[in-house]
């Protein structure tokens, strides 16, 4: 087809429409020769590259142990958690760590030495520890430690500390709360007439309301020994208030929450069903003896079966398991970012796991060591952060802070912890 001379094309333009038709019939079969010229000369893919291709992203995805780490909480819409299941897969690189967890540990310690000449022996005792680990500047870091337990209530910080005091005829190692700007005030317990007395108070959880404390006593009157032992859920402001010694001259505690003001006033009805069998004739379940067990992976309350009152038994208590879960005004956020068993096939050697709110940091115990890892990491990277444990150190609380809330509980957390009114103290007589 031969061009148009310019100067005649402008020349027609200047005249008038242009003399050719547009679209002509010979134009269009012109196209339409070129189009399956191009189609003749694109490459053909090999079908068996194709294949080949598909199999090595399947068998990746199939041989990765994605599915251990990336379940999605209960609580996130089933949306999100397809969306957020998907993008884990499909990179390697996990999100930043934005939360920050307030964890606090107990240790349990063998009697040192035996109360000499005084016909009593030593009881064991635990110490605790608080530490606060948070994201600063983009790395996960253990930005404070230090003794007892200190945990948010309210609007504030408040302090558990655990005191010794010896006394010329007694040993009391008890837990104390108070707000975490004032100072610990140690408590005076006065020897009694022909009697010896070493009595241990426990922590044993700490929520952000309520606790639980086991108590025991061993005492001496004349030649007569006295064993007891008893197990309470209490809130701060009741431990505050003080402690109850000699459960013999006080066989019922009122100070402490009942089963039945958690779930409800009235609300015993899963009391038949924790035991198969009938209790036994001196023993009941009341609901008002009762506690918060770590379990792995959760917390779990626990009911206990005690002496009928008025029994000449001695105090003690025999646990059973609650068939409910527990509510979160006592432990909240307990979730787990995936099932237990999950935990167990990614880390065989875990005895306990935590998952942050936000699901942003998953927390592994594992030996002697608590390890940290962002969410979405698979299993057998390093953690970004690895603390080690005492020996035999067992959870106690654990607490989170998101949002704004982190650089707050930094900087307060830093400033309660450095504080040396909360250190053991030792009081003789």
């Amino acid at each position: 087809m031969n061009n148009p001379d310019p100067d005649d094309l402008h020349k027609e333009l200047e005249s008038g429409p242009l003399e050719q038709p547009g679209f002509t019939p010979k134009l269009q079969r012109n196209i339409e020769k070129a189009i399956e010229q191009k189609e003749r000369e694109k490459p053909r893919f090999k079908p068996f590259l194709c294949f080949a291709g598909v199999g090595v992203i399947a068998a990746a995805l199939l041989i990765f142990p994605w599915r251990s780490i990336h379940t999605q909480s209960d609580a996130a819409p089933a949306m999100d958690a397809s969306v957020m299941t998907t993008t884990a897969s499909a990179s390697s690189v996990p999100s930043p760590i934005s939360t920050a967890l307030l964890i606090g540990l107990r240790t349990e310690h063998e009697p040192t030495s035996s109360m000499a000449g005084r016909g009593l022996k030593g009881m064991p005792y635990s110490t605790y520890r608080t530490m606060l680990i948070a994201p600063v500047r983009g790395q996960l870091q253990k930005t404070s430690e230090g003794p007892g337990i200190l945990m948010p209530y309210k609007q504030n910080f408040w302090k558990i500390d655990s005191l010794v005091q010896r006394t010329k005829t007694g040993e009391f190692h008890y837990l104390s709360a108070h707000l975490a700007d004032q100072p610990v005030k140690p408590e005076v317990f006065v020897d009694q007439p022909d009697e010896q007395l070493n009595r241990v108070e426990t922590l044993l959880f700490a929520g952000n309301q309520y606790v639980s404390i086991a108590e025991s006593e061993q005492a001496l009157r004349g030649n007569t020994p006295y064993q007891a032992d008893r197990i309470w859920v209490r809130t701060l402001p009741q431990l505050k208030e003080g402690h109850t010694l000699e459960f013999y001259n006080k066989p019922v505690d009122k100070n402490h929450v009942s089963l039945s003001e958690v779930f409800g006033m009235g609300d015993n009805s899963m009391l038949p069903r924790v035991m198969s069998g009938p209790v036994a004739p001196k023993s009941e379940l009341t609901g008002q003896s009762w506690t918060v067990k770590r379990e792995p992976g959760r917390w779990v309350g626990k009911i206990a079966e005690t002496p009928r009152v008025g029994s000449t038994a001695p105090d003690s208590y025999v646990l059973h398991d609650l068939p409910r879960e527990l509510p979160d005004k006592v432990v909240n956020h307990d979730d787990l970012c995936c099932s237990w068993n999950d935990i167990k096939a990614a880390w065989p050697q875990a005895t306990d796991a935590l998952t942050s709110p936000l699901n942003d940091m998953v927390v592994i115990f594992e030996g002697d060591q608590l390890k940290f890892y962002p969410y979405a990491q698979a299993p057998g990277n390093a953690p970004q952060l690895a603390l080690d444990l005492l020996p035999g150190e067992q959870l106690v609380m654990a607490q989170w802070a998101t949002d704004h809330y982190v650089q707050e509980w930094i900087d307060k957390v830093d400033r309660y912890l450095s504080d040396n009114t909360g250190k053991r103290v030792s009081a003789s007589e």
